[in-house]
């Protein structure tokens, strides 16, 4: 399994981290710009065995090559939570991991490409999304809409590699807030807000090691099975600020 992670948005990275090094048998490589802020953020797993920590910018095609290598899932867990004009992240990490996977196939032309499984959101599916008020799924699409234009992009490439074998795993969740694990189900039809990253990444291992590929090249969220998870309550503060970058990209330079 390899791990992609970082900027301004750790929590699914790490969370991810967390619930994989719950598994014994497996081998973890993951990906950062500092080392040292992953160890300080989940202590004790720079001793761990099953870790391979690659330090470098998702750019960095050399590293990010020798870091999919001989991994069955990617995980894409590069993101911002930030409205941030002219936003390309999504889209950065995309065409480095099919480059990367484009030079292990050079090398090897039957080289078994590993699964993507690719962090997006609820509010990009309409199916998903179809119970949801429309005003206020309106206001969130406006509030993330830089995010979102790099994810629908991103997206869009992605699924155009499947021809030469890229098989990737969109999970599209709703609304996130730190909790406790507590319990996920995977879904085609529904979303729900609010999920706990623990919970997320729970989900998302489980489409990645998916023998039977069944949630390949679909839109699939994760959706909580507990009752009593957390409400973000800053979800006005975030939508406000995002409103303000939409209409004045200009103050995101004096604002960050």
């Amino acid at each position: 399994m390899a791990i992609l992670k970082g900027l301004r948005y750790r929590s699914t990275g790490s969370s991810i981290t967390k619930v994989l090094l719950q598994q014994n048998d497996l081998s973890i490589h993951v990906l950062v710009r500092s080392k040292a802020k992953l160890f300080n953020t989940i202590p004790g797993i720079d001793t761990d065995p099953r870790l391979q920590v690659f330090e470098g910018n998702i750019v960095n095609i050399d590293v990010l090559t020798e870091c999919i290598r001989g991994t069955k899932a990617v995980f894409l867990a590069v993101a911002i939570n930030d409205n941030m004009p002219g936003c390309t992240i999504a889209m950065d990490t995309a065409t480095s991991v099919v480059a990367a996977l484009q030079r292990l196939r050079q090398g090897k032309p039957d080289y078994e490409l590993p699964r993507l499984v690719i962090l997006s959101s609820a509010s990009l599916s309409d199916h998903l999304m179809r119970d949801f008020p429309k005003l206020a799924h309106a206001a969130m699409l406006t509030a993330a809409s830089y995010i979102y234009q790099d994810l629908r992009v991103a997206e869009k490439f992605l699924r155009a590699q499947e021809h030469w074998g890229v098989k990737s795993v969109f999970i599209k969740p709703g609304g996130l807030v730190h909790d406790a694990q507590k319990g996920h189900e995977l879904s085609l039809d529904r979303q729900q807000t609010f999920l706990s990253f623990l919970d997320l990444a729970a989900g998302m291992v489980e489409a990645a090691q998916a023998e039977d590929g069944k949630w390949d090249m679909k839109d699939v969220s994760v959706v909580p099975t507990a009752k009593d998870v957390k409400i973000e309550w800053r979800v006005p503060y975030f939508v406000l600020q995002g409103f303000l970058m939409h209409f004045f990209p200009w103050l995101w330079n004096y604002l960050h």
